[in-house]
C-alpha cells in the first residue's frame, strides 16, 4: 500500500495534508499506530518525527449534528493520542467551510479547542487559513 493509504490522488483529505504541510513545512501523511495488542487507531496526518498530528473533518453541504459529532470526535482523539503516544505534539484540525460551523467565534467549542491547543484550520479552494 502507498505511504496515502486508503486516500487516492483526488481524495479530499489527502488534498487537505499536502496544503497544510506546506503550510506548516512538514511532511504528513497517513499512518496507523497500534494502541494495544489488536487494537490500532489511523491518524489521517501524522509528520515523521510525531510532532505534528491531524484529523480532517471535510464534509460538504449543509451542517449537521452528525457533522458536529464527527468533528468533536477527532479532536478528543487527537487529544487522547497526543496524551498517549505523542506527548507535546501539535494537533490539528483541517475543516472545510462547512464543518468550520463546530467552531464558531464565542461558541464553547472554539474556547474549548484554544484551551487543549487544538490548532483549527480552514481548507477552501485548496488553501489553508489559520482560524486560531
Amino acid at each position: 500500500m502507498s505511504e496515502w493509504g486508503r486516500y487516492g490522488a483526488d481524495a479530499p483529505e489527502r488534498l487537505a495534508l499536502v496544503a497544510l504541510s506546506a503550510h506548516l513545512g512538514v511532511e504528513l501523511r497517513p499512518r496507523s499506530l497500534e494502541i494495544e495488542r489488536g487494537t490500532n487507531v489511523e491518524i489521517e496526518g501524522v509528520d515523521p518525527a510525531g510532532r505534528y498530528l491531524v484529523q480532517c473533518v471535510l464534509n460538504q453541504g449543509a451542517y449537521t449534528s452528525q457533522q458536529r459529532n464527527k468533528t468533536l470526535a477527532d479532536l478528543f482523539k487527537l487529544q487522547w493520542l497526543r496524551d498517549r503516544a505523542f506527548p507535546g505534539a501539535v494537533i490539528g484540525l483541517v475543516l472545510s467551510p462547512t464543518t468550520v460551523e463546530a467552531f464558531k467565534p464565542r461558541s464553547w467549542t472554539s474556547i474549548a479547542a484554544r484551551e487543549l491547543g487544538v490548532r483549527l484550520f480552514l481548507l477552501e479552494s485548496g488553501s489553508i487559513t489559520p482560524l486560531n
